[in-house]
């Protein structure tokens, strides 16, 4: 897997001397956010499967300062995002 293009340009984009030019890089790199949380959610995916072989899911929490069933979500894919509660005045 690599970063999203703009993600990948960030860094010259940032360097980027025409003020409309910098500009209209770091829209693009804003606009790939949604892109780039999915390429690190697979990455951190893929690397806490690779860390529970041989390993019990116990000991994968314990090493990353997770709870057990945490760690093993992360490695399904589990967004770990919270949902907004109603309020009672809505």
């Amino acid at each position: 897997m690599t970063l999203p293009d703009p993600i990948a340009a960030l860094p010259q984009a940032l360097t980027l001397t025409d003020p409309a030019d910098r500009a209209k890089a770091l829209s693009a790199a804003l606009d790939a956010i949604p892109d780039l949380q999915r390429f690190i959610a697979a990455e951190r995916a893929a690397a806490v499967t690779e860390l529970k072989q041989g390993r019990t899911w116990d000991q994968v929490g314990e090493e990353l300062g997770l709870h057990p069933a945490r760690a093993s979500q992360i490695a399904r894919g589990v967004s770990g995002g919270t949902k907004k509660r109603p309020t009672p005045d809505s």
